[in-house]
């Protein structure tokens, strides 16, 4: 990894956990200035059991009988303590530390020593320069979709409206976010430009990075440029163009916008199916979004990424007119 986004990520998590703790001594000045015995009380608890502390470690005659008499003593300064607290109408964990993610602690590692999933998302966020990403995931998400801008007019020969349609594509990608963990599909938007595929694509990346998911987000034509920069530059390869790319397949939710935009050659068709294959294979979900018709579809791509995609992936169509040309 590039020392220069690890150390800016580990700065941000301590930043986070003095934060936390900051924040807590702040709201513990606020309870004693207000309280003074409920300060008075946790140091004689601390002092407690240290006493206590030591009598396990010296274990006198009457070991038994002190450490019953100290821990009775604990009980009963906490039991005063919680009584102020439901007096005064101050919450039961007000004086325990909010971290960030309560997970890792704020730490960015499990204690296993693997890093979590947060971590993991703040790398993604740092190599794939998401920060726009980010702020577009503040505007179109689930909770921002308008169904009332698609068409309530037949369009074509299609059976049912536009609207109609986007009804059954937003319950489709809802449903996708809530049973993530649950269900095997991936799916596979299609359809003319500026009818909603990267609206929707959206959505999904900000409900699923709200839930803790791991989520890349690129279009086809960054991933094979990463893809190239792992393939091409072994002898002097850098830690980051490794973790792009073990990324692409370790994370939760890989979305693939504008396929179709890329260089199309025989490396690309066999650098897409291994990234698809792999990340099916090992249960991982995929989103990808394209301009192609099926059929454009299946003339671009090998007989093996099509075979994939098509029967392994919800398949949606987005028709009707431009929205980006709608006043």
């Amino acid at each position: 990894m590039n020392e220069s986004v690890l150390s800016k990520i580990r700065t941000e998590y301590e930043h986070k956990r003095l934060k936390a703790l900051n924040d807590l001594d702040r709201r513990k000045e606020k309870v004693y200035t207000m309280f003074p015995r409920v300060e008075e009380i946790d140091k004689e608890i601390a002092l407690t059991s240290i006493k206590l502390s030591k009598i396990i470690l010296l274990k006198p005659e009457n070991v038994e009988q002190e450490v019953t008499k100290l821990k009775e003593k604990i009980d009963n300064l906490r039991k005063e303590k919680s009584q102020i607290f439901k007096d005064n109408k101050i919450p039961k964990n007000y004086f325990e530390i909010k971290y960030k993610c309560s997970i890792c602690r704020d730490t960015g590692f499990l204690d296993n020593g693997k890093r979590c999933k947060c971590y993991k998302q703040s790398i993604i966020e740092s190599l794939y320069h998401m920060s726009n990403i980010k702020q577009m995931l503040e505007k179109e998400n689930f909770n921002e979709f308008n169904i009332n801008i698609f068409s309530n007019q037949k369009f074509g020969d299609e059976p049912i409206t536009p609207r109609q349609n986007m009804y059954t594509i937003f319950a489709t990608c809802e449903d996708f976010c809530n049973n993530f963990d649950k269900v095997n599909n991936s799916m596979l938007f299609y359809g003319g430009t500026g009818l909603g595929k990267t609206f929707m694509c959206n959505c999904i990346a900000s409900e699923l990075i709200q839930r803790g998911k791991t989520v890349i987000y690129q279009t086809a034509a960054n991933i094979i440029d990463i893809v190239e920069n792992h393939r091409f530059n072994k002898n002097d390869e850098t830690q980051i163009n490794k973790e792009n790319y073990k990324f692409l397949f370790d994370c939760d939710l890989l979305i693939i916008d504008d396929l179709g935009t890329e260089f199309n050659n025989s490396f690309t068709n066999s650098e897409l199916f291994n990234i698809i294959n792999s990340r099916m294979t090992s249960g991982k979900k995929m989103v990808v979004s394209t301009n192609l018709s099926l059929d454009q579809l299946a003339s671009t791509y090998s007989d093996r990424i099509i075979s994939r995609v098509f029967n392994e992936f919800a398949i949606c169509y987005f028709y009707g007119k431009d929205l980006r040309w709608e006043s």
